[in-house]
C-alpha cells in the first residue's frame, strides 16, 4: 500500500483508504498506528462547540470563510478522532504544544501528528511511537533549486539535472514531506538541527493523486504498521 520510490521513471502507487466509523473506534495495538483522512472543506456541523475557547478565539479571527473552514474541521475532526480513542468527550481534550511546537495530550498515552495541505487533512496516532506527518500538495515552487539547495544540500541539485518541471516537483516535495516528518517526529522546526535521513524511520505514499505524504517516527525506533482510514 505503500509508495517507497518517487523516482520519476517509475509508477506511484495510490491508497486504499478504509472506511471505519469513530463509534466505537477500530483497535489501536502498540504496534501499529492509524493514518485519517481529514476532508477540510467538508460542511463542519455543530464542529464549534467542540473546539477549545483559545480554539474559538483563533477560529473567529479568519478573514476567509475558506480558511476559517478549514481550521474549523482540522481542530474538530482530529479532536473527535483522538477522543474517540481516549473514549471521552471532544471538548474536554486539553492539547497543548511542546517548545517545538508539536501537539500532545496533557496526561494522556496517545500520540498523535498533523498535517493538512489545501482542502486535504491527515492525522496519524499511535499508542506508543512518537510520529510526524507532513502533507503536501504537488504544485509549482518559485526558486525552487535554491530552496533545495539551502535545505538538502548540493545533491539536491544534481537531481535536478536534466528533470522536467513536473519531475522536478515531485523530486522537491518528497524530500521536503520526509524532511518535515522527520523533525515534526522529534518535535523539531524545519529550520532546527537535523538528524540525518537514515537515523529516522519514514516513508511515503499518495493519499490522493496531487499530493505526496510522508510519516516517520524517533530515532532508534521502527516505523509501525500503517492503517490508512476515513471515517465511514
Amino acid at each position: 500500500m505503500l509508495a517507497l520510490d518517487f523516482s520519476p521513471s517509475k509508477p506511484v502507487r495510490h491508497l486504499s483508504w478504509i472506511p471505519h466509523p469513530l463509534d466505537p473506534p477500530p483497535p489501536l495495538p502498540g504496534d501499529e498506528a492509524h493514518v485519517w483522512k481529514l476532508p477540510l472543506d467538508a460542511p463542519p456541523g455543530n464542529a464549534l462547540d467542540l473546539l477549545s475557547p483559545a480554539e474559538q478565539a483563533r477560529h473567529a479571527e479568519f478573514r476567509r470563510s475558506q480558511a476559517a473552514l478549514r481550521y474549523l474541521n482540522t481542530r474538530s475532526l482530529t479532536r473527535r478522532i483522538l477522543a474517540a480513542y481516549l473514549q471521552q468527550p471532544p471538548e474536554t481534550l486539553d492539547i497543548r504544544r511542546a517548545a517545538g511546537g508539536k501537539p500532545y495530550l496533557e496526561g494522556r498515552p496517545l500520540e498523535f501528528n498533523l498535517s493538512h495541505s489545501r482542502g486535504l487533512g491527515l492525522l496519524a496516532v499511535s499508542r506508543r511511537s512518537p510520529l510526524g506527518v507532513d502533507l503536501e500538495q504537488l504544485r509549482p515552487v518559485k526558486y525552487l533549486a535554491g530552496i533545495a539547495t539551502r535545505l538538502f544540500g548540493i545533491q539536491a541539485l544534481e537531481e535536478w539535472q536534466d528533470r522536467n518541471e513536473s519531475e522536478r516537483q515531485r523530486l522537491f516535495f518528497s524530500r521536503w514531506t520526509a524532511m518535515e516528518a522527520r523533525q515534526k517526529a522529534q518535535g523539531r522546526g524545519i529550520f532546527e538541527k537535523q538528524t540525518p535521513p537514515e537515523a529516522v524511520p519514514c516513508r511515503h505514499f499518495v493519499p490522493e493523486p496531487g499530493f505526496i505524504a510522508a510519516i516517520a517516527t524517533a530515532p532508534g525506533q521502527s516505523l509501525p504498521a500503517l492503517r490508512f482510514l476515513t471515517g465511514g
